[in-house]
């Protein structure tokens, strides 16, 4: 596709099915993977117990992801079937999940829960990724913005109505397995809902259905059908093996600061409660009676958090899609660090603003590592290259809460945190400097005529159009 030409509007009505289907994988994948450990944690020994499940399931997961689906993502024709397998296969496992009682089958309910740890992430964050690059290549910024709004949606209000559903029924019944149905059942019929949607709408391709990439209508049937031939022999063909991929420094630069800004906001929600509840009488102003989410001063903080989050999301993914990655990388992670000194200070409304600036990088952490991969790799690489990005996010992942709760165990208590998350801020903002697309390019044609392949000018041009794109914009200044 022309990188020169207007950018189409729009995403067409298949394309937002696709996006609907990877929002409710998101939101199925928060539900079953992130809400157990808060509400059936003392069922079966405390959180100890679960964040150990949560380390084991995430490393193996590394080593499924990594070793045996990276390998063989390129040479799959129908990625639409590998998520609806994966899809069909987490939410089996999410049913037991539900009816198995954690109460009085521990051993049973743990290992099902490092299986949940497995499939779902492969589900949400892989397999049905994959098919928003095949319909998105230019969009993708603006795309992800949109469906990772259901990542504070699902971590911060729907969370607080599933707590309370299932303490609720639980209080009333005695029954563990009760309270699970009563609380999970919305987001399970949303699964099975999504799996019907990708099922009898989506395709792996667009051109598969009559539709086009990016909605843009200027491509004629037999020019597209001749592109996604051609991409689909490319794929094949593509240099990015897993060795090539680690160990091309600009690759680390470019993802690292990506897991940085999506893992902390996810480890550091743990932490941000215990600040907002030593403060809970100055919030009592954004108190709404009678409303359960509004109901305290803290959680209407977190209430007002998820809000932001959305927003911040859309908007981040708009900076992305018309800036650049890179440059939208840069800004939030300045806003972590910002978020970060703000939350060091022990007053109530340094804290309080810190909480909002946590939920403005936290609806767009999970936005930058697929879209990165989209914008500086070649389409035909894509498949190989962003296989790889998920066993790094999921070895920081095992090892990221557990190095919150210990610096918030320590006598500065959540202060040590921000403090830390400022740090983890500078240094995201030091690798995105680092970051450099032409030099990417240099190593992308490397490689190329290693193998034998055309060296062209197609991931210069991207890099060209931006450059030129920020010049202008800075001469009309």
């Amino acid at each position: 596709m022309g990188q020169n030409n207007p950018m189409p509007k729009g995403f067409g009505w298949r394309g937002w099915m696709l996006m609907i289907y990877q929002m409710i994988a998101y939101i199925g994948y928060v539900a079953f993977t992130s809400y157990p450990v808060n509400v059936l944690s003392s069922q079966v020994g405390g959180t100890t117990v679960t964040t150990f499940i949560t380390m084991v399931g995430s490393l193996l997961s590394f080593i499924i992801t990594y070793f045996i689906v990276a390998p063989r993502i390129g040479r799959i024709r129908n990625q639409k079937a590998l998520s609806l397998l994966f899809g069909i296969i987490s939410m089996a496992v999410g049913t037991l999940i539900i009816v198995i009682p954690a109460d009085t089958m521990r051993v049973l309910w743990c290992i099902v829960f490092g299986c949940g740890l497995l499939t779902f992430p492969l589900w949400a964050n892989t397999m049905t990724t994959i098919l928003i690059g095949n319909w998105f290549p230019r969009k993708k910024g603006t795309v992800m913005g949109i469906v990772t709004l259901s990542y504070p949606l699902a971590s911060a209000i729907c969370l607080s109505l599933f707590t309370g559903a299932h303490g609720a029924k639980l209080a009333e019944t005695g029954s563990v397995v009760k309270a699970n149905i009563t609380a999970w059942l919305p987001f399970y019929i949303a699964c099975i809902v999504g799996l019907i949607i990708c099922a009898v709408f989506v395709k792996t391709y667009p051109e598969e259905c009559g539709c086009f990439r990016d909605n843009d209508k200027s491509f004629t049937k037999e020019k597209a059908d001749e592109m996604l031939a051609l991409e689909l022999e490319n794929r094949k063909k593509s240099v990015w093996k897993r060795s090539k991929i680690w160990g091309c420094a600009q690759w680390w630069f470019a993802i690292i600061p990506t897991n940085i800004i999506m893992l902390t906001a996810v480890a550091f929600m743990v932490q941000i409660v215990p600040a907002l509840i030593s403060f809970n009488d100055k919030f009592t102003i954004f108190a709404i009676p009678g409303f359960k989410l509004m109901s305290m001063g803290f959680t209407s903080v977190l209430f007002m958090m998820g809000i932001v989050a959305m927003i911040g999301s859309y908007v981040l993914g708009l900076l992305d899609t018309k800036f650049g990655t890179k440059k939208a990388i840069f800004i939030t992670s300045i806003i972590m660090t910002i978020c970060g000194i703000l939350g060091a200070i022990d007053n109530a409304w340094t804290i309080f603003a810190a909480t909002m600036l946590l939920g403005v990088f936290m609806g767009a952490g999970s936005n930058f590592g697929f879209s990165a991969l989209v914008r500086y790799w070649r389409p035909e690489d894509f498949p190989a290259v962003y296989t790889g990005a998920p066993p790094l996010n999921t070895v920081m992942n095992a090892v990221f809460p557990y190095i919150f709760a210990a610096i918030g165990a320590q006598a500065l208590g959540y202060h040590g945190t921000f403090i830390f998350v400022a740090v983890l801020g500078v240094i995201s903002i030091v690798l995105n400097c680092l970051f450099n697309p032409k030099k990417l390019a240099d190593y992308d044609a490397k490689l190329r005529a290693e193998a034998g392949l055309p060296v062209d000018n197609v991931l210069y041009d991207r890099v060209g159009m931006e450059e030129r794109a920020n010049a202008a914009k800075k001469a009309a200044k």
